[in-house]
């Protein structure tokens, strides 16, 4: 497990540096294919013959694209992405298919939002009017083809762990000028160094706090308060993991060129420019881009200190694989049919693309049981006086509920198997279903109370 996360981080870093000599490339066609080719290359290395996966998904999937109505072509692609993966894949050893690495898993998770996303792209562009601000039906989606979207699902930016990242912005990256004027290198010099700090606590922690230790006999003879306490320590080796990953996968992006927009089109995590006339204009008087400011944040997909710093769940789970984010609520809960189930869909299709495993379930379905206090909490603290002692008491109270929730949900997401997620639940007594409760009970006496105080 060490050698194999050790050789997947190489190869982030590896694509990292890549990034500063592919950005020099001035033919688009030329870059197209390196990124493509490179791509390629990687997902081989970490898949070897189970490389035939994504290549059969995305086959599929530029059949679907290209041949299929604007109208319906999403509806085809995210059916036939999610089956592939979820059954085809991941169930293929119950008919004698080969079990492929973990690696290919995660190569194929982002396939599957890339290429139905695209989908969804070229169906929102349909049915919009030319003048649309955001840009819905820019040049970008109005001549995809079949060798496009390999070239997009391909692309080694982001092939191995995300982000996420729309075919428009893949696209703008070719043909826009705005790599050429902005400098990556201070950003991504930052997150390196973060990174670096990340490895060396992650080594520490995950030495010092196993996960699987929860599990032994030794660790359910420990005192209660050690066995409850934790978690944390053992969830927070996953987190540093994944902030690890997706910082070096951010800084590839960077480097590369993508996702860069000036500011005052005002990009956003997922979507970029929410003002796409400006990106335009710009593109076409490349002088005004020399005094420009620019960011990353269509590709920002894990914003470590407001995810730690912030004091409510539903914020740490939209800085939490932000991109991923984006594309389910834009894809999934706003386009559920029924509104009544939006989150229950958005929840369940989350866990099932991360895998068949209970863990996953039991992690991201209960949130909600979280989520029931919370809301009432926030609301307290919303009413409190500005810098009063009750504003920082309930501040305080809310991030350490977040803080539990993360944590107490996310080792069944690490155990993964039912029957020990629920052993390591019964050695602490079901406390942060508990804790849940009673504060969704305290919270809803205080309410009317509270509410009523404060509006008297």
């Amino acid at each position: 497990m060490f050698w194999a996360d050790a050789i997947y981080v190489a190869i982030l870093v590896s694509c990292v540096f890549a990034g500063s000599l592919y950005k020099k490339v001035e033919d688009v066609y030329v870059k197209q294919w390196i990124s493509t080719i490179l791509g390629f290359i990687l997902a081989t290395i970490v898949s070897g013959s189970h490389i035939i996966h994504p290549i059969i998904s995305t086959v599929i999937n530029a059949i679907i694209i290209t041949k299929i109505s604007p109208k319906k072509c999403h509806l085809a692609s995210i059916f036939f992405s999610f089956f592939y993966l979820l059954i085809i894949f991941r169930l293929g050893d119950y008919v004698g298919l080969p079990t492929s690495p973990s690696h290919t898993n995660l190569v194929l998770m982002i396939l599957t939002l890339k290429l139905s996303g695209l989908a969804f792209e070229i169906n929102v562009a349909s049915s919009t009017p030319p003048n649309d601000a955001e840009g819905a039906n820019s040049e970008a989606i109005q001549n995809v083809g079949f060798v496009d979207v390999f070239h997009y699902g391909f692309s080694y930016m982001g092939i191995l762990t995300g982000p996420y990242y729309r075919y428009r912005t893949y696209w703008d990256h070719l043909h826009r000028p705005f790599s050429k004027y902005a400098d990556p290198w201070p950003l991504t010099l930052y997150k390196l160094k973060q990174t670096a700090c990340f490895v060396v606590l992650y080594l520490v922690i995950n030495e010092l706090y196993p996960t699987r230790y929860v599990l032994t006999d030794e660790f359910a003879e420990r005192a209660f308060l050690y066995r409850y306490l934790y978690m944390y320590p053992a969830f927070l080796t996953f987190k540093l993991r994944m902030y690890i990953g997706m910082a070096l996968a951010e800084c590839a992006c960077q480097m590369a060129g993508l996702g860069v927009y000036p500011v005052e089109s005002k990009p956003i995590i997922g979507l970029g420019p929410r003002d796409y006339k400006i990106i335009e204009t710009l593109s076409t008087t490349p002088e005004k881009l020399k005094d420009a400011e620019f960011n990353f944040d269509t590709i920002y997909n894990m914003n470590v200190w407001k995810l730690e710093k912030c004091h409510s769940t539903r914020i740490a789970m939209k800085s939490w694989n932000a991109c991923i984010q984006y594309w389910m609520g834009v894809y999934v809960y706003k386009r559920f049919p029924y509104k009544s189930l939006r989150t229950l869909a958005t929840f369940t299709l989350s866990a099932a693309w991360h895998g068949w495993s209970a863990g996953y379930y039991i992690c991201i379905c209960q949130i909600p049981m979280f989520l029931m206090s919370e809301d009432i909490g926030i609301k307290f603290y919303q009413q409190s006086e500005e810098n009063s002692l009750a504003k920082k008491g309930w501040q305080l109270l809310l991030w350490y509920e977040k803080t539990t929730c993360m944590a107490y949900l996310g080792i069944p997401f690490l155990l993964l198997d039912f029957g020990e997620s629920l052993h390591y639940y019964k050695s602490v007594y079901f406390s942060g279903h508990i804790l849940a409760i009673a504060l969704y009970v305290i919270f809803r006496f205080l309410k009317p109370h509270i509410i009523k105080t404060h509006r008297e």
